[in-house]
């Protein structure tokens, strides 16, 4: 499986994208067409990472049937659409510490939030949460979960406590990047040995490379 795609140009990233089949669905582009939520969060760059992240996913040995996913940076939660259309999957929590940004994922995803929280933004810090045992309050309740995958495709945007505090147990999906030119990049990795190295896994499922011509992403899917 390839595990260093070189795209140089925009042009070479759109044409491989619509290679990968990313099916995205009308709902979705009516969405993003509303303009509501910040058109970054649906840039070419950006649906390549989560092409990518599909891709390799659907190529992993997945144990845990209609896992609870903990969606850590969710953003306005633009990958949580694709995750339920990809896969059997029982909830989705998205972690953000903006209160504005879960009101627009929980808003982009209200289909989902309506169908018994299949997806639910929650308002928390990661970095001060145990991945292995997530304790937190939304709309009110006080929840207690262990999800079966962790993904955080925004590494770069904080510490890496959160992985520190998984457990061999969860299937973690993660991206980082090298590029601290970006606002709010302030864990970025130099290379993929660099990123395999600080966040080490001891079941490497994937473990590549997507260069553009902004940035180099790094992805790995395995467990600690």
């Amino acid at each position: 499986m390839q595990n260093k795609i070189v795209l140089n140009t925009w042009e070479e990233v759109r044409r491989w994208v619509d290679a990968t089949n990313l099916h995205i669905p009308p709902s979705y582009l009516e969405q993003v067409n509303n303009r509501r939520y910040p058109v970054d969060a649906f840039s070419i760059g950006q649906m390549a990472s989560k092409a990518w992240l599909l891709h390799h996913l659907h190529h992993t040995r997945l144990d845990k049937d209609e896992p609870v996913v903990a969606l850590f940076g969710c953003w306005v939660g633009a990958l949580v659409p694709f995750l339920h259309n990809s896969f059997e999957i029982e909830r989705v929590y998205g972690f953000d510490l903006d209160t504005q940004t879960i009101e627009l994922a929980e808003r982009f995803n209200q289909q989902y939030v309506e169908d018994s929280w299949k997806f639910k933004g929650v308002v928390a810090d990661v970095s001060i949460l145990q991945t292995d045992k997530l304790e937190f309050e939304t709309s009110g309740e006080l929840i207690t979960v262990t999800p079966d995958w962790v993904v955080n495709t925004s590494c770069e945007h904080m510490d890496s406590s959160w992985f520190e505090t998984a457990s061999s147990d969860q299937l973690i999906i993660m991206q980082s990047n090298d590029s601290p030119d970006f606002e709010g990049h302030i864990n970025t990795c130099n290379d993929l040995e660099h990123f395999k190295a600080k966040y080490p896994m001891s079941n490497i499922q994937f473990a590549g490379e997507l260069k553009t011509p902004a940035y180099t992403r790094f992805m790995q899917i395995g467990y600690k």
